[in-house]
C-alpha cells in the first residue's frame, strides 16, 4: 500500500490505503492502533475507488488525503467523514505526496507517463452541523452570511513542462531553494529540471544520466540545497547552482523503486527502496552505505518515511503485497 506520516494533535499517524475499494486506514505507532474508514465515491459514474498513490495533509484539525490509480483520477475525502472534497478529475493517477513550502503545504500530483505535474491545496473542510448540548441542530441565523470557502481550482498549479516516470511517491520533489518554492522532477524533453513555481520557468537542469532518473528529493547537503535523485542503482546528488551532477553512488540489491531524504540527527541521508525488497540507508554527508541493506520485504518497495518515534529515528516501509515494517534508523 502507499501511505504518507502527518502529525494530528501531537502524535504522529500513518494514512494509507489497503487497496481494498472505498477504504483508507490509520495507524498510531505509539499505541499500535489501527482505524479504518470508508470513503464515498469521487466519481457517481465509476462506483469504486482506486488508492494506488496516497497523500495527506492536516487542514484545521483534520486529516484530508487526495490520492488516485491508474484507472482513477485525483481526488480528495475528509478522512474522518469520506465524504468527498475534490471530485475525480480525468484520467489516472501515478503519484501522490504531501509537500511543505515553510508553513503551507500542498499535495503534489504526478501522471506516469504523462506530461504534467500538479500542485493541489487541501480543501478547508466544511463543519458539521454544530448540535446544542441537548442534541438538537442549532438555529440558523439567515442574516449571517458564512464565508464562502475557496475552491481548490482557484490555486491549482499545472506544470506541464515536467514528467514523472514513476508511480513512487518519490516520482517529483519539492521544497524551497534560495527561498523560493520548487519542483523537481524529469523533464518533458529530458533532463532534470529544478522548476521555479512562481517564475514559471527552470533554475537548473541537469543532464541525463546513463541510468534514468525516476526518484527525486531535496536535502541540505553541506550546508546547500542539493538535488538527491535515484534510478536504476543509481545515487546521485546535484548541485543546482551549477547544473551538475556528483559521483553516481552504486545501490546494492535490484532496481530502486522509491526513495526519501531528509536530516537525522543533524546528518543528511537518504533511503532507497528496491524491487527486491532491499533497503539501503546513505550518508549523504559523507557519500557511504550505512551498514547493509534493510532485508525484510520480499517484493518491490512502495512507501519509504523516515520519523521520529519515542524520541528516536525509525524507517517506516511498505511494500506490495506485504505488511507495514518500521525499522530501526542506523546511526
Amino acid at each position: 500500500m502507499d501511505f504518507d506520516l502527518v502529525t494530528l494533535d501531537g502524535r504522529l499517524i500513518l494514512v494509507g490505503s489497503p487497496d481494498q475499494d472505498r477504504l483508507a486506514c490509520s495507524w498510531d505507532p505509539a499505541s499500535d492502533h489501527w482505524t479504518q474508514y470508508e470513503l464515498d465515491v469521487p466519481d457517481e459514474e465509476f462506483r469504486y475507488t482506486e488508492l494506488t498513490a496516497l497523500g495527506a495533509a492536516v487542514v484545521d484539525g483534520r486529516i484530508v488525503i487526495g490520492g488516485g490509480g491508474d484507472h482513477q483520477g485525483f481526488a480528495m475525502w475528509d478522512l474522518e467523514t469520506g465524504k468527498v472534497q475534490l471530485s475525480a478529475q480525468e484520467g489516472g493517477t501515478g503519484s501522490v505526496v504531501r509537500v511543505d513550502f515553510g508553513d503551507r503545504s500542498r499535495l503534489l500530483v504526478g501522471f506516469a507517463g504523462v506530461w504534467g505535474v500538479q500542485l493541489w491545496d487541501p480543501p478547508v473542510v466544511e463543519p458539521e452541523d454544530r448540535q446544542h448540548d441537548d442534541g438538537g441542530l442549532a438555529n440558523e441565523d439567515d442574516s449571517v452570511t458564512e464565508p464562502e470557502q475557496p475552491s481548490p481550482y482557484d490555486s491549482l498549479v499545472d506544470i506541464e513542462e515536467l514528467e514523472c516516470q514513476s508511480g513512487a511517491s518519490s516520482a517529483a520533489a519539492a521544497g524551497l531553494l534560495a527561498g523560493r518554492p520548487v519542483v523537481v522532477a524529469g523533464g518533458r524533453d529530458g533532463g532534470v529540471l529544478v522548476w521555479d513555481i512562481e517564475e514559471e520557468r527552470h533554475l537548473a537542469k541537469f543532464d541525463d544520466l546513463d541510468e534514468t532518473l525516476s526518484e527525486f528529493a531535496l536535502a541540505s547537503v553541506d550546508g546547500r540545497i542539493r538535488v538527491v535523485a535515484a534510478g536504476g542503482q543509481s545515487l546521485v546528488l546535484g548541485d543546482p547552482g551549477s547544473n551538475k551532477w556528483g559521483e553516481p553512488l552504486t545501490v546494492p540489491g535490484g532496481d530502486i523503486s522509491c526513495m526519501t531524504a531528509g536530516i537525522v540527527r543533524g546528518r543528511p541521508f537518504a533511503v532507497t527502496g528496491a524491487r527486491d525488497g532491499a533497503i539501503c540507508v546513505w550518508d549523504l554527508a559523507d557519500r557511504r552505505l550505512l551498514g547493509r541493506p534493510l532485508q525484510g520485504h520480499t517484493s518491490k518497495v512502495l512507501g519509504l518515511r523516515v520519523a521520529d518515534i519515542d524520541s528516536r529515528p525509525v524507517i517506516i516501509s511498505s511494500a506490495h503485497c506485504d505488511s507495514v515494517h518500521l525499522w530501526e534508523f542506523p546511526l
